[in-house]
């Protein structure tokens, strides 16, 4: 079985290695955007251009990759909100092997010497985001790709429309190229009637006055990149929506209402103690993935693994990321606990699911988890409940539970009556610093 090497360019073939040009051409077949094929015209493999059809290019790689070495080449890095992620989600990471490399961002904040690890990230391939406004005004530094469509100006003349046009800004014009160019301004009106060649990045950065009315409003962790495709806008993904959590549970899609409830979903949040936006996560007995799709928005630089083992909820995860455009949340299918040796060792862990497995599940997950890390199960069995907080107990783990009983309000012809939705057990087990 042949593992498919997924190579990141960087801006240009110049930021390959020796190491990536070994494999490339060990390759059977090249799969990559016409300008990526290009750059190895002269080399003798078989190639495959990628299309906005991306589902048959990944039929075709499934159908060949256990026969054949494969190498897909993608702009910037690979798992940068671009075609990595896409396989990722469709053939599992245990069948792929990423090779990162340069992203846009990074080269563009480089470019001009400015730290970015507190800027927040924007797309504008195929679509707009919803709260474009409210995420700019409350971020002190902005990073956006652009399209043809929504171009520099395009977004100069939306921010001053809103009064939002107090900024710096930088563009960067064809970055890797012989054609490469950076242009500073002092504000947006600048950037109104420039024309820009395609394709660029641009960098906003509130001055000083903008900074402090955007301190008036609430800036709370988000999703705020909401397409995955590649850099270059090959290949595009979907709009997002907003999320918040313990959102209804008829936003998600969801199999006969099997789903975390809302209320519950709220809890948990809570309980999983998402202090920081780096975390790995695992969502374990996933269902329609709506712990993972809230969790996202807490962890928007962190990495969310959604294990579901019933095959016909697959589809409706992948529908529930699609509609809020998480673009950091991989699903995996397969039974737990079998599936775990595969994934990266985790800060925060959700058990919606286990059976008679929890106690194995817990002791998997514990020992792989970071220091001050969280373990949150759920379950309405007594058993369950019993073994959760014995395994807890055996490892060491500060262990917590609770039993939330919610009762919901229901309209009657001459008032309202409450009606009581299954009680849950929820168990937190953190795990002690030695």
């Amino acid at each position: 079985m042949h593992r498919v090497h997924v190579i990141g360019l960087g801006l240009s073939r110049q930021d390959l290695t020796l190491k990536h040009l070994k494999i490339i051409e060990s390759a059977d077949l090249l799969v990559g955007g016409q300008r990526h094929l290009d750059y190895f015209r002269n080399t003798d493999v078989e190639k495959r251009v990628i299309t906005r059809d991306i589902a048959s290019v990944i039929r075709d790689i499934k159908e060949r990759m256990d026969a054949h070495k494969i190498v897909v080449l993608a702009s910037g890095d690979p798992l940068f909100y671009g075609i990595g992620t896409t396989l990722v989600k469709a053939l599992g990471p245990d069948r792929l092997v990423i090779h990162p490399n340069v992203s846009s961002p990074a080269a563009a904040f480089a470019a001009i010497c400015e730290p970015w690890e507190d800027a927040r990230l924007i797309s504008f391939h195929g679509r707009v985001v919803e709260n474009l406004e409210d995420i700019i005004r409350s971020s002190h530094k902005i990073a956006i790709l652009t399209d043809g469509t929504h171009t520099p100006g395009w977004l100069a003349g939306r921010l001053i429309s809103q009064d939002m046009g107090n900024f710096t800004a930088h563009v960067f014009e064809c970055m890797g190229s012989d054609k490469e160019k950076i242009y500073s301004f002092d504000s947006l009106d600048s950037l109104v009637d420039h024309p820009f060649e395609m394709p660029n990045i641009v960098l906003l950065k509130q001055n000083n006055d903008s900074q402090e009315n955007a301190a008036a409003h609430e800036t709370l962790p988000g999703q705020d990149i909401v397409v995955a495709g590649q850099g270059d806008g090959d290949f595009c993904g979907a709009p997002g929506v907003s999320i918040y959590p313990g959102m209804p549970d008829d936003q998600f899609y969801h199999e006969n209402g099997l789903i975390t409830k809302s209320e519950v979903r709220s809890v948990v949040l809570s309980r999983l103690k998402l202090d920081a936006d780096h975390y790995t996560f695992w969502d374990l007995g996933a269902g329609s993935g709506s712990v993972s799709i809230e969790v996202s928005r807490f962890l928007r630089r962190g990495r969310l693994f959604a294990v579901e083992k019933n095959e016909n909820r697959i589809p409706l995860i992948e529908q529930n990321i699609e509609k809020f455009g998480v673009s950091n949340l991989t699903v995996c299918h397969g039974k737990l606990p079998h599936l775990l040796g595969d994934l990266p060792d985790p800060d925060r862990v959700f058990v919606g699911g286990g059976g008679k497995n929890i106690s194995e599940i817990i002791e998997i997950a514990g020992k792989r988890l970071s220091p001050d890390g969280v373990i949150v199960v759920n379950t309405v069995l007594l058993q369950t409940m019993n073994m959760a907080v014995e395994t807890f107990k055996q490892m060491g783990f500060e262990t917590r539970f609770i039993q939330l009983q919610v009762s919901l309000g229901k309209a009657m012809p001459f008032g309202e009556r409450l009606e009581a939705l299954n009680p849950v057990w929820i168990i937190t087990g953190l795990k002690q610093r030695t």
